[in-house]
């Protein structure tokens, strides 16, 4: 009963501090660009760019069984839901630390958990490398996730400590930038390499890049500065001074809830389609080849890629995080509706529908600056990864439950096109459910 009360006072403490009257209003404070770079611009730049690199190679190792997919399965024996269940090892990792990372960050800053993320990661792709049973590969997986569930959050708050608050969201966008980067390299340059070499020395190589980028964030990135640390102290006398302080301001907030929610919808056409299941689509039911299917798989990402900083800024610029991510949804489920609808005479219209699909959900970027918006200045790092734990967590559940949707509809593991649409259809309901919810949040930022 003590805990409970605790929990309810410090949910009460968290609170908004803006009236009701102000709720629909969009404030823009000053942003002093100048004096909000602690470290000078061009060290800001340094100490995020290592992160970066690390989400950048963190997609790359997330999208890469889409490669190597059939492969896989067929060397592994494994049906369509088993082995979507074994590869969603990965977002059943990542998804649940986003909770711990967020306590982690708050509490020692990002470069010793960041570095020993990186080491995880190597682990991971070494285990992988290793499998002899789908067991060892899922276990590969599992640990690549519980490594890369540092990774994107992880600089966002280094960008928080060392830029300027009114770009965080801009910075959001070229870091989401970055990792559909990573997406693109993923389905473009590994399916040329995987062609050439087997996926176990592909898994070599992304260990000996994971163990190069751990040593390099440990010498680059800094410790958290003197004055982060008093400010968070500050914020914690008013919130509370336990170490999951901050993580209770997040549960006891429920737009925090609605929030995580939008962002896992909205990202599932990306977990889902892009990260495993879309080659399998555009090949089997559209008649496109490997490789014709890998260029339009990866349009996806370069539409979101494209789109995370334009929405990133204009959310800056204007204070409108709620429209943005509203546009975004809009944009993904009108797409995801039209690739739905293709048929094999009409495949090359996956391309230019895949690109807006992507550009659409690119709008996610908004939901992390607006977590912090919605939240105390000690409780950053929960804020962001709790909306990350949702975005993950659907994302696993996704690929397993499109796996499962996919079986029940197979005559002897051939999967038709009906199949797949069948399967498909929880991705535009999906959307239709986050922007239903979107209606109940507001651009509120707390004071302190």
């Amino acid at each position: 009963i003590r805990a409970i009360d605790h929990a309810t006072m410090v949910a009460r403490r968290c609170r908004y501090t803006r009236s009701v009257r102000d709720q629909d209003t969009i404030p823009q404070p000053p942003c002093d660009i100048a004096r909000e770079y602690p470290a000078g611009r061009r060290r800001a730049w340094l100490f995020w760019s290592l992160p970066a690199a690390f989400f950048l190679y963190e997609f790359m190792l997330r999208v890469s069984p889409s490669v190597v997919e059939s492969t896989l399965q067929e060397e592994f024996s494994a049906h369509a839901a088993r082995f979507g269940f074994t590869m969603g090892l990965y977002y059943y990792a990542y998804a649940p630390m986003q909770l711990v990372v967020g306590v982690l960050l708050d509490r020692f800053g990002s470069r010793r958990p960041l570095a020993i993320a990186a080491l995880i990661c190597c682990a991971g792709a070494v285990v992988f490398a290793l499998s002899t049973s789908l067991g060892m590969l899922g276990g590969g997986r599992f640990l690549a996730g519980l490594g890369s569930a540092f990774a994107y959050v992880g600089t966002i708050y280094v960008a928080s400590v060392w830029f300027p608050t009114c770009r965080i969201a801009l910075i959001a966008g070229i870091t989401a930038a970055l990792g559909m980067a990573g997406a693109v390299l993923g389905e473009t340059v590994l399916g040329a390499v995987a062609s050439e070499v087997s996926w176990r020395t592909t898994a070599w190589g992304f260990a000996v890049l994971a163990l190069l980028l751990g040593v390099a964030i440990w010498l680059v990135v800094p410790k958290r500065p003197a004055w982060f640390d008093a400010r968070v102290e500050q914020s914690r006398a008013s919130h509370g001074a336990s170490v999951f302080s901050g993580l209770l301001c997040v549960l006891g907030n429920w737009h925090t809830w609605v929030l995580a929610l939008v962002a896992g919808m909205l990202y599932l056409p990306v977990g889902t389609f892009g990260a495993l299941w879309g080659d399998r689509f555009l090949d089997d039911c559209l008649g496109m080849t490997g490789s014709q299917a890998a260029n339009a798989d990866t349009l996806l990402f370069v539409g979101l890629g494209v789109a995370a900083p334009v929405f990133g800024w204009w959310s800056d610029a204007t204070g409108r995080r709620r429209t943005s991510l509203g546009i975004g949804i809009v944009l993904a489920l009108a797409s995801t509706c039209g690739v739905l609808m293709l048929s094999p005479d009409w495949a090359n219209a996956a391309y230019p529908l895949l690109f807006v699909m992507g550009f659409g959900v690119g709008s996610i970027v908004v939901a992390f600056p607006m977590a912090m918006d919605l939240n105390p200045h000690h409780a950053r790092g929960a804020a962001i990864t709790f909306v990350n734990f949702f975005q993950m967590l659907l994302a696993g559940i996704g690929q397993w439950g499109i796996g499962l949707l996919l079986d029940a509809g197979a005559d002897h593991g051939v999967y038709a096109l009906s199949d797949f649409r069948w399967a498909f259809m929880t991705l535009p309901a999906g959307l239709v459910a986050a922007l239903a919810m979107l209606l109940f949040l507001r651009d509120r930022p707390v004071d302190g």
